[in-house]
């Protein structure tokens, strides 16, 4: 009963950061070290699973990406 309670709540939390992160933004580095690689990132933004914005003008622009997308696909750390 109480492995579930904490399930439950840990669920609510997690549903919570990601509606609270609507609208802002992570920089190519975090994204990458969230989602666990730049290839993965890739294969996320091609799958249209992850959105992201570049603004047009410079050449030197960065990447802005929707922060609640990357958190939801945050690759899990391995277990020691």
């Amino acid at each position: 009963m109480e492995k579930s309670f904490s399930i439950d709540v840990m669920a609510q939390k997690y549903c919570s950061i990601l509606e609270r992160m609507q609208g802002m933004t992570f920089s190519w580095a975090v994204a990458v070290h969230l989602v666990g690689g730049k290839k993965r990132l890739e294969r996320l933004m091609i799958e249209g699973k992850i959105c992201y914005d570049k603004p047009f003008g410079a050449p030197n622009t960065k990447y802005q990406f929707d922060a609640s997308d990357v958190l939801s696909h945050v690759k899990p750390m391995k277990k020691l």
